[in-house]
């Protein structure tokens, strides 16, 4: 019984770590919205691929990761502010990216 009681009480610690990571992340790129790249690349680092997508370029950073990798995109306009953001992927392999972005775009 004990057992069971560790075991349920490590697993809800994990849990609250990971919605940790979602909120860290959700709430970092809407808070990017609008932000010039430039403090993106500080909160994530150097982007691993940069694409120019007609008028717009399209940043992604990528975390490798067992079970399922952490994708970062963006979209700047010519003028480099954020104009769209998304990601996906295990929010484990994303704990550096929500770190990231929580310490250059703090929750307000």
């Amino acid at each position: 019984m004990k057992q069971r009681l560790v075991v349920g009480l490590l697993l809800v610690g994990l849990i609250g770590c990971t919605s940790q990571a979602i909120d860290q992340m959700n709430s970092g790129l809407d808070n990017a919205m609008g932000e010039h790249i430039n403090g993106l690349e500080k909160a994530l680092g150097k982007p691993a691929e940069i694409l120019r997508e007609g008028n717009q370029t399209r940043y992604r950073w990528f975390e490798e990761n067992h079970i399922q990798p952490c994708n970062v995109e963006v979209w700047a306009d010519v003028e480099g502010l954020i104009r769209k953001t998304s990601w996906s992927g295990f929010q484990g392999a994303c704990e550096q990216f929500a770190s990231g972005l929580f310490s250059v775009f703090p929750s307000q």
